[in-house]
């Protein structure tokens, strides 16, 4: 099982394909198992990593938190925790990272990764984008301006997402509206801002006008994430007048006596963009056409970035 795989809370229907089994910062999930080469790749970073442990400073470990990484300029989100499961990393923390195929060590990336709290002051992640030029398994080093000694993770990079990809048009689904349903029936969020809800997804990807949409459930997450996300994007609204924000909620029925967020339950928009774990703002523009994917958490500033506001 390879070493210090994270991700966000995984829905139950969907498995992403050809990725090893993880271990969960947030939610344990099955996957399928990779190939014999790559298994016997992992075994040996992992002896490397037990070594490491044994030693008289313990390394600080990186571990993957985003789940859907392809070719291509991808959103790498990682945690950094001691070798005893303690949490670190703060702003004041700066994390450099260097990626490299782990086949072609001599080829290799560096930037700067950004911080940003999930839990205030308690958890929180690092990303930092890495143009992943080829897919396979790719070594992620790290250093940390504390200059505490650290251990390399690896991610396994698929050929294309499993969701929708950037370049390619968002699927045209109808999603449920004030219309035809109450609020209370369309989120779990405690403070719905009916805006969200009042056109569906297929109408606004459609008006020539940019367009964000949301999957989560503030309700039903497990990962704590999906409320704050969808807090962040609830305060860039009103930056951004000519752009269309709709929040789609993971689960439907949730209102029904015992409810189970299971795969019967899930909203036909999850499966349409082939979402295999939530929460995930998908950025679209004038055209329909996917710009950006955000899975999980946000930089302070990056959606306003992307959508040129604020």
């Amino acid at each position: 099982m390879p070493v210090g795989v994270t991700a966000f809370a995984v829905l139950p229907h969907r498995q992403p394909p050809n990725s090893p089994e993880p271990d969960i910062l947030f939610l344990r999930h099955t996957t399928t198992v990779p190939s014999m080469k790559r298994l016997l790749l992992v075994v040996a970073v992992l002896v490397v990593f037990v070594g490491a442990c044994s030693s008289d400073t313990e390394p600080l470990i990186g571990l993957r938190v985003s789940s859907d990484s392809a070719v291509g300029d991808s959103r790498l989100l990682f945690a950094v925790n001691e070798v005893d499961g303690t949490r670190r990393g703060s702003p004041d923390e700066v994390v450099t990272v260097v990626a490299s195929p782990l086949d072609e060590p001599s080829r290799s990336y560096e930037s700067v990764a950004d911080f940003t709290w999930i839990v205030p002051n308690t958890i929180g992640v690092y990303r930092a984008t890495v143009p992943f030029d080829t897919a396979g398994l790719w070594q992620i080093d790290f250093a940390i301006s504390t200059g505490e000694p650290t251990e390399p993770f690896l991610v396994d990079i698929q050929a294309s997402p499993s969701s929708v990809a950037i370049g390619e048009p968002a699927p045209l689904v109808e999603t449920r509206t004030l219309a035809d349903t109450p609020i209370e029936e369309l989120t779990t969020d405690d403070d719905p801002v009916p805006e969200l809800y009042e056109s569906s997804l297929h109408e606004v990807l459609q008006n020539g006008r940019k367009t964000v949409v949301l999957f989560a459930t503030p309700a039903f997450c497990v990962s704590s994430t999906c409320g704050p996300l969808l807090n962040q994007m609830k305060h860039v609204m009103p930056q951004a007048p000519t752009v269309d924000f709709v929040h789609i909620e993971v689960y439907e029925g949730f209102r029904e006596p015992g409810f189970v967020p299971d795969a019967q339950h899930l909203a036909p928009a999850v499966a349409e963009f082939g979402l295999i774990n939530e929460p995930w703002i998908f950025v679209m523009d004038e055209s329909g056409i996917v710009t950006s994917r955000l899975e999980g958490v946000l930089i302070d500033g990056e959606l306003e970035e992307i959508l040129g506001v604020g």
